[in-house]
């Protein structure tokens, strides 16, 4: 992220807020528009599903057992209720890999969390990179420590259930992200190839050109080319699936943005009209998952997610990497000496522990509210030592907060000055009749307190834009929040 840096000046202009980033890729199409009320049901069981990880298994389901069936009355005869951690939450550990019948197999190459939130209509998703080191651990029932896309194969000689090794998996992942997982969907690319061909194919924007000649050929003994030009392109199973395995000459990081990408196209074509009318597609659709699918949900429990599909807001549907860029979002991982892992590429996260991780995935899953409508930032150094709001940006950076700008704190004279105690100012709030006031990003209110220690009031530079009514209206000019770091600031309150 590039910061700009300026001279703040007393009263910004007020102009209208650009349109806050949309974090919603990857299993967050709305629901809307449909029609009978058999479709409603198949498309909710779509997106209840994340996408094609279980969902033609649900509508193969419903298929199966509905055709006038009220959705109401399906949910109350044959749902559920879903298993849900201390928050409320169900989690679900989604996997997905090259199947068991080949060289290489049970390696996994896709793994994401994916964490539904009821009361507010949301899903976060997070990605883990093939490469973590997940060491052994008697208490998880992990005997051999190792990257852990090699997880299931490592412990495939001594948990002969393969449900069991699937949910030594799930204690893993819960470790690291710091959630307890309740379901685990496990499907090999096979089904991926079949279902985007049985859609007709999908239409992805490739953000850069890349050329591969490095992808695993089919019998995984040798190498083949695989390249595609950026643009807008349709690609039929085998491309979208080489897009979305590539990773030779790129990162683990671009290589799980494109997964989303493609998932989130697979979704617009399946929520497409000519989709949804088709009996015979949504059969081939099933068809694919349900014979390349391990999953320990039972189909009352799916179709009870199915209920909830209905309520999915798209501005409430976030998808996140952790990786190894520390410049970025997510950047908590690096490369340690090889000579330390038996000679292996592996990525372990900052502190050798999962502190950071866990600090990140607090905001991801508990506080997610703050990447709704993500609150615009400015940072501005009020010490003595110069380059801390850079510093400090850099790190709130890394944990998804959006930094519009930072500046040197100035004072009525115009020239830089300091200030004994760090405050955070908000410039968008509502006032009662009673002077009880509220602030818009309350929730970013609160996960910044886990970063900067200091008071928090109204701005005296917002604008009153309403009166009317009981309540009064402010607002700020380009920034929402304004964090001013004083001498008591601490640089090590973030490792």
């Amino acid at each position: 992220m590039t910061f700009k840096t300026r001279k703040l000046r007393q009263r910004p202009p007020l102009r209208p807020f650009k349109k806050a980033k949309q974090f919603g890729v990857g299993f967050s199409q709305v629901l809307k528009n449909f029609h009978p009320k058999t479709k409603n049901y198949l498309i909710a069981g779509a997106l209840a599903i994340f996408g094609v990880f279980v969902v033609i298994r649900v509508t193969g389901a419903a298929y199966t057992y509905v055709s006038d069936f009220s959705f109401k009355g399906l949910i109350s005869a044959v749902g559920s209720d879903l298993q849900k951690d201390e928050h409320g939450y169900t989690n679900i550990l989604l996997l997905g890999d090259g199947g068991h019948q080949r060289d290489g197999a049970d390696l996994v190459d896709t793994i994401i969390v994916a964490s539904i939130d009821y009361q507010k209509n949301a899903v976060s998703l997070l990605s883990i990179p093939r490469d973590l080191h997940v060491p052994a651990d008697k208490e998880l029932g992990i005997v051999y420590g190792g990257r852990i896309n090699e997880l299931y194969r490592n412990q495939k000689n001594l948990i002969p259930d393969e449900n069991g090794r699937y949910q030594v998996f799930e204690r893993a992942v819960s470790k690291i992200v710091g959630i307890n997982i309740q379901y685990y969907a496990r499907i090999d690319f096979n089904a991926f190839v079949e279902v985007v061909d049985s859609l007709g194919g999908v239409t992805v924007d490739v953000k850069d050109d890349i050329y591969d000649p490095f992808y695993p050929n089919q019998t995984d003994d040798g190498y083949t080319v695989f390249s595609v030009k950026k643009g807008i392109q349709e690609m039929d199973g085998e491309t979208a699936l080489k897009f979305t395995r590539s990773r030779k000459t790129t990162s683990d990081f671009d290589r799980s943005a494109r997964q989303h990408q493609v998932l989130e196209a697979i979704q617009q074509k399946a929520l497409s009209m000519d989709v949804l009318t088709s009996p015979g597609k949504l059969r081939s659709l099933y068809g694919a998952i349900s014979k390349n699918m391990n999953t320990d949900m039972s189909v009352r429990e799916m179709i009870s997610m199915a209920g909830f599909a209905k309520q999915l807001d798209r501005t409430h549907m976030i998808s996140k990497v952790i990786h190894d860029d520390p410049g970025q979002e997510g950047g908590f991982l690096y490369t340690p000496d090889r000579e330390l892992y038996n000679g292996m590429f592996v990525l372990i996260p900052y502190g050798d522990d999962y502190d950071i991780l866990h600090k990140y995935t607090d905001l991801v899953f508990n506080q997610r509210e703050i990447f709704f409508d993500p609150a615009k930032i400015q940072i501005l150094n009020g010490t003595k030592l110069s380059g801390i709001a850079r510093n400090a940006a850099y790190q709130l950076v890394r944990f998804g907060f959006d930094i519009e700008t930072i500046d040197n704190l100035l004072g009525p004279d115009g020239k830089r000055t300091t200030t004994p105690v760090s405050t955070i100012e908000y410039y968008d709030y509502t006032e009662d009749s009673q002077g009880v006031v509220q602030p818009k990003f309350q929730t970013t209110l609160n996960a910044l307190s886990g970063f900067v220690k200091g008071t928090v009031s109204p701005s005296h530079d917002a604008y009153l834009i309403s009166g009317e009514g009981e309540k009064k209206v402010y607002e700020g000019g380009t920034s929402n929040l304004s964090i001013v770091l004083g001498e008591d600031y601490d640089v090590f309150l973030v490792k």
